[in-house]
């Protein structure tokens, strides 16, 4: 009459209790964690309609069942001491056995249909099939959530990449998104030269020695070049090839405990693309970077050049661009007027390509002709930078940077405010390296002389006395914090 089938579902035996289905007693044995709950004709019959009165009015049959023990000896046949027919079967739930009676109601007709242990067996392993859906479904809907949380994360790493053009702060970012799309707190880079950084709490990339554990799965992960999984005796790891400019290929690996999940295949999937964006994104950025510095490089020659037409002002240019990125930072500017600023500096002469050389190098006073060719070359430089599209924000500075605050300088006669910052700066930085080098027509003024000089003429309102201010401290750090680049760079001269 019994037949054992074992579930794994702990919450049959709650489901069966809270069935509508009349013909149906779950009993658990030995435990009463769940109250039995007596068959709608057992109720009618012999308990008064109250499940309570089972262990008082039940029959000796009901009672062994509700003891998780039903006696066949107590039947006749198949039926009870009502002559209703009755069945029963045991199954396994939660490490517990369940004894399900079935009664059939309404008639004692032997062809009254009764639900047999096979029908029984029949609808736990539906409910089984049933309960197995709802937990793939279940865990289809924690994966779904996952992935959206990930493609959140995913779109912010992509909306933050685009305004990040330095390459460490791209290899950052990447791997903060790594650690926090994985939930992973050990996250390392190796690089193509096996030198190794490791993502530390704040979030930031620190030298480290490479982890022994990590050496063979490097090599490994640039040979294979696909995301690999390997454990260790105390961490399960995850490698992938993050391939840069060159055809370098550095090496990132994210370690987890082994108490953690295992990986997902949709983990792996993450990482590989995450990589090859990433490392699309850093060639870009390295690219970028080598052209920029191909063309500062090609702009300093540039400006070499034209300062060496007066060899008494060579590294003019240099210097003023260095002052004037210094004193922009102490007026407190962003990161990217300060390279405008200090671009502006280094081209703010260039102009003077155009100025006939002997008038350049001329000893003695010049003439008001010769000094009218001079004052051309802010807009001559103006008109050389105007159709290079990526010198579009230096203009101002070039072209204003002989303007005075009083009114009095060229080549339009602004006044205070009209006058942009940037040329402000650079008129203040480009009159104390003329002062403190020497010329063809007198000798350099010492450091403190020029100084001297600079407050004066800001008083007399030539120079923003703004910035004069910025300056001032800005040269004084820049002295105490570098004494040697300062004395190479303005005291050589001094007397």
């Amino acid at each position: 009459m019994f037949d054992a089938p074992q579930t794994s579902q702990p919450d049959l035996a709650a489901a069966l209790c809270a069935t509508d289905t009349p013909d149906a007693l779950v009993v658990f044995n030995p435990s009463d964690a769940v109250q039995p709950q007596a068959p709608a004709a057992c109720l009618l019959r012999c308990l008064d309609r109250s499940a309570g009165n089972l262990g008082v009015k039940g029959c000796a049959w009901l009672k062994s069942a509700a003891r998780g023990q039903p006696d066949v000896t107590l039947l006749r046949g198949e039926r009870c001491e009502q002559n209703l027919k009755v069945d029963a079967v045991r199954c396994g739930v939660a490490g517990q056995e369940v004894v399900v009676v079935s009664v059939a109601s309404g008639s004692n007709d032997a062809n009254t249909p009764i639900a047999t242990p096979n029908a029984l067996q029949s609808g736990y392993e539906a409910w089984n099939q049933v309960r197995e859906l709802s937990d793939e479904n279940e865990a289809l809907a924690d994966e779904v959530l996952q992935n959206y949380e990930k493609l959140n994360l995913l779109f912010d790493f992509t909306q933050r990449i685009a305004h990040v053009t330095h390459v460490e702060e791209v290899e950052t970012l990447l791997l903060r998104r790594l650690a926090e799309l994985l939930r992973s707190d050990h996250v390392n880079i190796v690089g193509s030269d096996d030198t190794c950084r490791r993502l530390d709490r704040s979030g930031n990339l620190r030298e480290c020695e490479t982890p022994s554990e990590l050496t063979d799965l490097v090599h490994h992960g640039r040979k294979a070049g696909a995301v690999i999984v390997r454990e260790s005796e105390w961490a399960r790891i995850m490698a992938g090839p993050l391939r840069r400019l060159d055809d370098k290929v550095d090496v990132v690996a994210i370690q987890q405990p082994l108490s953690d999940p295992d990986f997902t295949s949709g983990d792996l999937q993450l990482m590989e693309s995450l990589l090859l964006f990433g490392g699309q994104i850093l060639s870009n950025n390295e690219l970028h970077q080598r052209m920029r510095q191909m063309s500062i490089e090609a702009t300093r020659a540039l400006v070499s050049a034209i300062d060496k037409k007066d060899h008494y002002t060579f590294g003019h240019s240099e210097r003023v661009s260095l002052l004037a990125r210094l004193t922009g930072a102490e007026l407190g500017l962003p990161a990217d007027k300060l390279s405008i600023v200090e671009w502006a500096g280094l081209l703010h002469d260039v102009g003077k390509i155009g100025v006939p050389e002997e008038i350049l190098s001329k000893p003695g006073k010049l003439t008001d002709e010769e000094f009218e060719q001079i004052k051309k070359h802010p807009e001559m430089g103006y008109e050389i930078l105007k159709p290079i599209s990526d010198f579009q924000s230096i203009l101002d500075g070039v072209l204003y940077h002989h303007e005075n605050p009083n009114g009095t300088g060229y080549p339009r006669g602004l006044r205070g405010d009209e006058i942009p910052l940037c040329a402000a700066i650079i008129h203040v930085v480009d009159v104390f390296d003329a002062l403190t080098s020497s010329r063809s027509y007198r000798a350099a003024f010492s450091i403190d002389a020029a100084l001297e000089i600079i407050n004066k003429e800001a008083g007399e309102g030539k120079i923003d006395s703004t910035v004069v201010t910025a300056f001032l401290a800005a040269l004084e750090e820049y002295r105490r914090a570098h004494p040697r680049q300062f004395e190479a760079e303005f005291a050589q001269e001094a007397d």
